[in-house]
């Protein structure tokens, strides 16, 4: 695609953004900074149409980006792909002066920020008890076949599971165990003591011990921890302004998927393993409902700890240098308020 045309897909989609009508050619003809005839711009256009960077909704109407139009013009035009945020300075980072004494209330008031922000709907899931790190656990017999376990986290998390037994221990033994877990693992996170649990015991211990195989069997039921978490999600009613979503069946899919916390989980989990903030446009969402939707996420904690995602949903039609700019500084600043609340 050379400059010119790049330059109509650009005010194509930034004149859509602003105002949700097709553009046409005698828009663009204004728009451009260059003197090109009306002509010119239509036959620019019927190019880009055929490369499927655009599409006419209607006979007698302008165009519209598709899918693979946003696409170029993020990663072509705005060089999204280049890693060029902002890193934010401590005192930026403070503005959040809440006090939060619950890692909920820290996580609810940084999406509610970046709703108000973006005027979107914005969600989060919570630290992955898998990549949390363990900081102490308890060990409760509760009857002579059931165990309460606790395990408490380094960023605070408390995560209470009750497991049945054939036989459960005796406290006192169970007080054994426990020292020893901890011994053994604490600092380390849940999904690398599940993996080395047996090893590291058996290293540690003598086979012949009495409470040998009760360790590792406990161990075992312990940081088996699930592969889901708390998601957390505001500003729903968002959508309702936007006119994409104003037919009543769209908007009944979409509020149907923004209920479903393992559809959102799942949405906002495969950045996990990616760098950078995320955009999925249109039918690159995997989901029923998104397919006029596009997301944007990133991750908060640190480069060697990520603990979670946080994102934003909204229509294809979004200002997304302003929100993936927003989610920078959303991420930056859980990742600050976490740190924070660790000390």
């Amino acid at each position: 695609m050379d400059n010119r045309a790049e330059l109509v897909l650009q005010m194509i989609v930034e004149h859509y953004t602003k105002t949700a009508e097709p553009v046409g050619s005698r828009v663009l003809t204004k728009l451009l900074d260059f003197q090109v005839s009306a002509a010119t711009i239509r036959n620019i256009m019927s190019d880009l149409t055929e490369m499927g960077m655009i599409v006419q909704p209607h006979i007698s109407a302008g165009r519209v980006p598709t899918d693979l139009g946003y696409r170029y013009y993020l990663n072509q035009i705005l060089n999204l792909e280049a890693p060029c945020f902002v890193a934010f300075s401590e005192m930026d980072l403070k503005q959040s002066d809440s006090h939060a004494q619950r890692l909920e209330d820290i996580l609810l008031e940084v999406i509610g920020d970046l709703s108000r922000a973006t005027d979107c709907p914005s969600i989060v899931i919570s630290p992955q008890p898998a990549v949390s790190k363990l900081k102490k656990m308890e060990l409760i017999k509760l009857s002579e076949k059931q165990l309460l376990i606790v395990l408490i986290s380094q960023i605070g998390m408390v995560r209470n599971k009750i497991v049945h037994l054939r036989e459960c221990p005796e406290q006192e033994m169970l007080d054994r165990i426990n020292s020893l877990l901890c011994e053994m693992f604490a600092g380390q996170t849940f999904l690398d003591i599940r993996s080395s649990l047996v090893e590291t015991v058996t290293e540690t211990m003598d086979e012949y011990e009495e409470i040998f195989v009760q360790t590792i069997r406990i161990g075992k039921k312990a940081f088996d921890t699930d592969s889901e978490t708390d998601v957390f999600i505001l500003g729903r009613s968002k959508m309702c302004a936007f006119p994409e979503f104003r037919d009543q069946e769209s908007l009944k899919i979409l509020f149907k998927l923004l209920d479903d916390k393992k559809a959102l989980f799942n949405t906002l989990i495969t950045v996990m393993d990616q760098d950078g903030i995320q955009v999925r446009i249109g039918n690159e969402n995997q989901h029923d409902g998104l397919d006029q939707c596009s997301v944007i996420a990133g991750t908060y904690g640190s480069s060697d700890y990520l603990l979670g995602s946080l994102g934003v949903i909204g229509p294809k039609r979004i200002d997304y240098s302003k929100i993936i700019s927003e989610i920078d500084y959303s991420t930056q600043k859980l990742s600050y308020a976490l740190t924070q609340f660790l000390n």
